[in-house]
């Protein structure tokens, strides 16, 4: 009888807190959460704490909330990445992923970035006909404006708070169970 509820004591305290761990998160994107991009990003990517399954995907939504087109998603590992069809025009955007994490859980999120790239203003025909020659003008790079940073959204906060909750309420279930079990063999003796 001793036997098997150590036994069972240990298969808890194994099994259960990478159970309680396993949610995937969003760890990077590009374009990065809340971002402002000033050139319109050819694809959306992101990446996960976890390996993820090809089932995951994703939807790109204007401020109107209109779903934008983009391309199939497409995992590797924990990295899931669409192409988008057309360039986006200036505004916000919200990405609206799910996942179906390593764990086999499915995981929801969004999060949003912004295009604001400059406008390019037509010369009226006066005006290019007093230009001699063009001047060179440097267009921005796309690696210099769109770059991963780690995110963290309320609703990651909150997922992580409740898992580091179960965690301890975990621990000291175990830590009851082992006092109980020290108490039987005491009493044995």
């Amino acid at each position: 009888m001793m036997k098997r509820i150590v036994f069972m004591v240990l298969t808890l305290v194994l099994l259960i807190p990478g159970a309680v761990m396993a949610h995937s998160k969003l760890e990077t994107a590009v374009p990065a959460k809340d971002s402002t991009v000033e050139v319109s990003p050819t694809s959306i990517e992101m990446s996960f704490d976890t390996k993820i399954e090809s089932l995951s995907n994703f939807k790109l939504h204007n401020a109107a909330g209109d779903q934008i087109e983009t391309g199939k998603a497409e995992v590797d590992g924990s990295t899931m990445k669409g192409s988008l069809a057309d360039p986006l025009e200036n505004g916000t955007y919200t990405v609206k992923w799910t996942i179906i994490g390593a764990d086999g859980h499915s995981v929801k999120g969004d999060y949003s970035f912004t295009v604001n790239a400059p406008v390019a203003v037509e010369p009226s025909p006066e005006a290019s006909a007093n230009v001699t020659s063009p001047e060179p003008t440097a267009t921005p790079s796309p690696e210099a404006t769109v770059a991963p940073v780690p995110t963290k959204s309320p609703a990651d906060l909150k997922e992580e708070s409740k898992s580091n909750a179960n965690l301890l309420f975990i621990i000291g279930g175990i830590i009851v169970v082992a006092a109980v079990i020290v108490v039987l063999l005491r009493r044995r003796k």
